[in-house]
């Protein structure tokens, strides 16, 4: 082979070799996928397909933010039941989708979303912290009638177990109003609960369901508040088929400090309400519960046609905090029993008095008179006398309910 023969052959080599390196260069180029920039974004409204386990939820608001296609972070506003603003990190976009698994405060979290259209499809499955397996279905307790002595007398009938739990511990001079208020309160709260409710479940994922009856009315002796009925004249009240479960996502739990927190969303309960005019109610929602409690009670007086609302700033604000964060629920378990209940301390702004009254006689006789409250049930106000008026001698007041 001559030498000009050989030159021309490595001069093609050569192209042929610079025109394959020039290729690969520009499929490089074509890899790369800078989709996340699309991804980037505010989304609430029509512009987020939100769903929480297998329950489309609207009215939810989430951020998605990223540098590069590998360092995103999802930041979800009220989602994730107990945390106000829950952001995930460290996501990788491709395609213009993204999935993974997080762990938050309190849950674990597993997540998959898409944007297309400028619209965020966002999906997840959350399994809440529950060191103490609180997660379950439960039962209300049995209407249980027994003997209790109180005031040098033993009641044969009193009502020592039931639907509603009260541990109340306070004796007087003249009175042991503990004893023998807890069960008058045991005894209302175990007949009139069971007419309407079957069972209460914490779900793994923070809902809470319940199964309940509708459109079935209440059966009551006025008599019943203070002597309780028999077991036998009872039962037959309560309704054993025809139960219906409530909507998801109305209301959350979760675990915190040894307490159980259960929270209500207003934002699903008034769109479960009012459907799709119930948009933007989150934001009005949020600024009437972060106003201060006088600008409030005002606000609330003028809805209802008051001149005022006869309540403290100091419950206002606990119930606003209540509200916003939950209210912070004790859990005794005994003897096959669960008891989900809040203390003297919890109640203590609404049930103390002040200036011969409490917050809570004050809004009961408000209500009453408004015809809120039926007649019937209106002499129940002087239980609440005696309670608020003993306020200072009361030892123990625990009220909730007695699950099985």
């Amino acid at each position: 082979m001559s030498k000009k023969l050989l030159y021309l052959l490595t001069l093609i080599c050569s192209f042929s070799l610079f025109t394959a390196c020039s290729d690969d260069d520009d499929e490089k180029k074509e890899e790369v996928d800078n989709s996340w920039e699309q991804v980037v974004g505010d989304y609430s409204g029509d512009k987020l397909a939100f769903s929480y386990g297998e329950t489309t939820l609207t009215g939810k608001e989430v951020k998605f933010s990223a540098t590069s296609g590998a360092n995103g972070s999802l930041l979800l506003k009220n989602v994730i039941p107990g945390e106000n603003e829950t952001t995930i990190s460290n996501i990788t976009v491709t395609k213009g989708e993204f999935s993974g698994t997080a762990t938050t405060t309190n849950a674990n979290v597993e997540y998959t979303g898409s944007v297309k259209d400028e619209v965020m499809t966002l999906k997840l499955a959350v399994v809440m912290n529950d060191p103490n397996g609180w997660a379950k279905k439960y039962n209300l307790a049995d209407y249980t009638n027994g003997e209790l002595e109180y005031n040098g007398y033993t009641n044969p009938n009193a009502v020592i177990a039931g639907a509603g739990y009260v541990n109340y511990v306070c004796v007087t001079s003249s009175s042991d109003y503990g004893t023998s208020y807890g069960a008058m309160f045991r005894g209302l709260f175990g007949i009139l609960l069971p007419q309407v409710l079957n069972s209460i479940t914490l779900g793994t994922d923070g809902t809470i369901t319940a199964e309940y009856v509708k459109g079935k009315g209440i059966t009551f002796d006025p008599s019943w508040i203070f002597q309780s009925p028999t077991k036998e004249v009872v039962e037959p009240l309560f309704p054993t088929s025809g139960w219906l479960e409530a909507p998801r996502h109305l209301a959350y739990w979760f675990h915190k400090d040894g307490k159980l927190y259960t929270k209500l969303d207003l934002g699903n309960i008034i769109g479960e309400v009012m459907g799709s005019n119930a948009e933007g109610m989150s934001s009005i929602i949020n600024s009437v519960l972060t106003s201060e409690p006088a600008q409030l009670k005002q606000m609330l007086a003028g809805l209802l046609g008051l001149s005022e609302i006869p309540v403290s700033d100091e419950t206002i604000a606990l119930l606003q905090n209540w509200t916003i964060n939950g209210i912070p629920m004790n859990v005794k378990t005994e003897n096959g029993h669960t008891y989900l209940y809040l203390d003297k301390a919890a109640l203590d702004p609404i049930m103390k008095m002040r200036d011969g009254s409490s917050d809570l006689l004050n809004l009961w006789n408000m209500l009453s008179t408004a015809g809120i409250i039926p007649p019937d049930a209106a002499m129940a106000g002087m239980l609440l006398n005696s309670i608020s008026g003993n306020w200072d001698a009361t030892e123990a007041f625990d009220l909730g309910l007695d699950l099985q």
